[in-house]
């Protein structure tokens, strides 16, 4: 059987936290899904990661689900984090936010954005957006391998 997928929730909303979960549960997508609710708690576990996987089994997440508002950094200011580390740049950042702003668009995608998703509101497109995210970055799209 294939390994569960690895992905980092970085989400601040309790509301929008459960509704994930659930629509995850419900896709019965085989994905361990990791939360953290604020950029800093994002960047922190990213960058523990990179050094634990040096050393142990631990691995850096599959895929990053970014909110764009975020207390203590910004998701913005955590993409660019992520682009500039070198054992992090690589890994598929999706912005799952309820911002449609045209000038939050193209400032992500210039920081490196691979996808940018206003959120669902309703919850069984909510589960669509999920499942087509997963199915296309962790089932179809060729990514390297964290040895690569």
């Amino acid at each position: 059987m294939k390994p569960a997928h690895s992905i980092l929730l970085v989400e601040d909303n309790p509301a929008d936290i459960k509704i994930t979960q659930r629509a995850i549960k419900e896709s019965g997508l085989p994905v361990d899904l990791v939360v953290v609710r604020d950029g800093q708690e994002a960047l922190d576990y990213l960058l523990n990661t990179c050094q634990q996987a040096e050393t142990s089994a631990a691995r850096v997440p599959d895929l990053v689900l970014l909110d764009l508002n975020l207390p203590r950094m910004t998701g913005y200011e955590v993409l660019e984090r992520i682009r500039a580390t070198p054992a992090l740049c690589r890994v598929p950042v999706v912005v799952l936010t309820t911002s449609k702003r045209q000038e939050d668009v193209v400032r992500m995608y210039s920081a490196g954005a691979n996808t940018y998703i206003e959120k669902p509101q309703e919850f069984q497109r909510f589960v669509l957006a999920l499942q087509t995210i997963h199915r296309y970055w962790l089932d179809f799209a060729l990514l390297p391998t964290s040895s690569d």
